[in-house]
Order: structure tokens, then sequence, then C-alpha cells
């Protein structure tokens, strides 16, 4: 789960492509009359540059409304993974605060003070997510415990239930054994909801890769469902997020539906193979080879955003080398030839 960011302003670019592959043209037929001169080359077809087709008051608006409304999503995304409200906060004396920030002015309040406030405010929201977890588990339970009474469900030793909206007569691609590494990925169409029918999560009715890094639940269903079938799946919060808040809407130990069709299996690609390392003696940095002129280069490892996954929450970060230039190290003199022994 990563911390509270500040939410920063995003950027347009217009990327102008630098130029088209040359492509192979049918030689034109020969002319045999010495009086006509040879045909002109057939060069690149000529990219013209995008213009201006808004006037400047349509810009204005359309940019300013997008930049405020890109930014409370991005606002209302991160805290609302924390259980913080809108009714938590004076919208006046947010907008303020926002507006002093854009205007580069000095804050009305001691940021030690805001600090303080803060803390508070985490604790009164920890209080809160207590009884909310407490809410949801109670309600999801009466609400397992009907619905399994239902025909046509079907309940699991773990607790899963089912019911079976399509039969299907594919394959069934169960979990590999512990250790093992995976060899297929699940082609799914899904949508999630809670009880209530909250909409929380939805494929938007595309086949979408899934591995079985998954919540327990949904990777239950997914190594017994035969391809080609569609399920409807009711998953307890043991077998789901637990007392974990995913977003606004995704509280604490929520009681999870989910409409699973899965479409097909596919093959996992092989991993890229890696060259060998030699061992690096102990207390050395592991320095990276060099490139024509330039010197040994360390990797050092940024966070990247990974696409999130169906029933893992957020995007988890993943570390590619960064290279940071290392001096070459300085050449050491030739030990000093010994003189010749002199004649007795």
């Amino acid at each position: 789960m990563k911390l509270i960011q500040n939410a920063a302003i995003p950027a347009a670019f217009i990327l102008l492509a630098g130029g088209l592959s040359a492509q192979d043209t049918p030689s034109p037929a020969k002319d045999t009359d010495p009086k006509k001169s040879p045909p002109a080359p057939v060069g690149p077809a000529k990219i013209e540059e995008p213009k201006v087709t808004m006037d400047a008051e349509e810009i204005r608006t359309k940019t300013s409304y997008g930049f405020g409304y890109r930014n409370g999503r991005t606002f209302v995304n991160q805290t609302g993974r924390y259980g913080l409200r809108l009714d938590d906060l004076d919208r006046e004396l947010f907008l303020k605060g926002l507006f002093d920030a854009l205007e580069l002015k000095d804050s009305d309040i001691e940021q030690d003070k805001i600090n303080e406030a803060l803390n508070q405010l985490s604790l009164v929201i920890k209080e809160r997510e207590k009884k909310v977890a407490e809410e949801n588990l109670s309600t999801g339970e009466e609400f397992l415990a009907e619905n399994k009474k239902r025909e046509g469900v079907i309940t699991t030793e773990t607790g899963l239930q089912y019911e079976i909206l399509k039969k299907g007569d594919g394959e069934v691609h169960p979990a590999p054994p512990q250790g093992q590494r995976p060899t297929k990925q699940y082609m799914t169409i899904y949508r999630g909801t809670l009880i209530d029918g909250t909409e929380f999560d939805s494929s938007k009715g595309k086949a979408t890769a899934m591995s079985l890094n998954v919540i327990p639940g949904f990777k239950e269903a997914l190594t017994q469902m035969p391809v080609g079938s569609k399920w409807k799946l009711f998953i307890p919060a043991d077998l789901g997020y637990k007392q974990s808040r995913r977003s606004a809407k995704l509280g604490p130990n929520s009681t999870l539906i989910f409409e699973l069709e899965l479409t097909e299996l596919k093959d996992l690609p092989k991993p890229p193979s890696r060259p060998l390392n030699r061992p690096t003696p102990q207390g050395a940095q592991s320095v990276s080879p060099a490139t024509p002129g330039r010197p040994g280069a360390r990797a050092v490892s940024p966070p990247v955003r990974v696409p999130t996954r169906p029933g893992t929450g957020k995007a988890r970060a993943v570390s590619p080398p960064v290279r940071i230039p290392i001096p070459p190290a300085k050449k050491q003199p030739d030990p000093p030839t010994p003189a010749p022994p002199k004649p007795r």
C-alpha cells in the first residue's frame, strides 16, 4: 500500500512523428523513348504537423476543468484508501488551501500544527474503520447465510459460494504445485460488485489476462472452472481483502460478488534468459559493463508502476536499473625497477 503523495498536475505533450520508413515500390515500366525524361524518384509522404483547431476560450475552459477533475480523482483515489470522506473536510477551506498553494502563497497555518491535526484525524478514521469493518462483516455473514439456501448456489469447503451461469466444456487448469512456475494465464471477463450492487472493478467487457496472484476466492474459482464457463462468485471477507480497505467504495471486511467468465487459457511467455554473472567479492559493489567512452555504472532502482490485476488492489512497484556513472579507478604507477648490484 503506497503512502499518500502530493497529486501532481499532469502535463500534455504532443509528439511529432520523426518520419516514415521507406517502403519498396514496384519499378516503373521501361520507356524506350529517349526524348522523355526518367520519372521522378518516389520519396516518403510529407507529414503535416498538427494545428490548433480550438479557440483560446474553449482550450481554457476544457483544460481548466480537466486539470481540476483529474487531480480531484487522484486525491479521492489516494485518500479514499485510508477511509477519508469528503464530509471530513471543509470544502471552502480545502479550496482556499489549494489556491494558496497554486499561487505560491505562504500557508495560513503553520506546518507543525497541520501535521498535528492530520495525526488526530488519522486516529478518528482508525476508530471509525473498526466500526465499519464490524458492520461489513456482520452484514456479509447474514447475506451469505441466506444466499447459500438459494437453488443452484454451491458452497465449497472454504466457504466460497458460486452459481453456474453458463457451463463450459473446455480444459480445467489447476494451480501448479507450490514452488513450481505457472505455465498458463487465464483470459477472463469479469465484473465485481458489493452486496448492495456498487461496482468496484470491471474488465469493461473485454477479455483480460490474469495470473493466480489474486485474492483466494478468485483463485479457487479460476482453478476449478472449465474454459467457456461463466460463474457468479460470492466471496466472503476472509477469502477476499479481509480487514483491508482498498478504495473509497471497497471497505474493510467487504463481501464481494463477481461475475466471472473464463474465455481461454494462454501459454505464459518464457522468461528471458539471463547472462551468468561472475560472483562478486564480499563487500564489493556490483558494476555493470561499461559502454564506449563511458566508465562502468552501478544500477540504482526507482519504482515503476505495474498495471493493476483484479483482486490485488493497486499496482505494485518494480525496479528497473538506472545507470549512475562511477569514476574510473586511478591507474597505479608501475613499481620501480631495482638497480643492478654493484661489482665488488
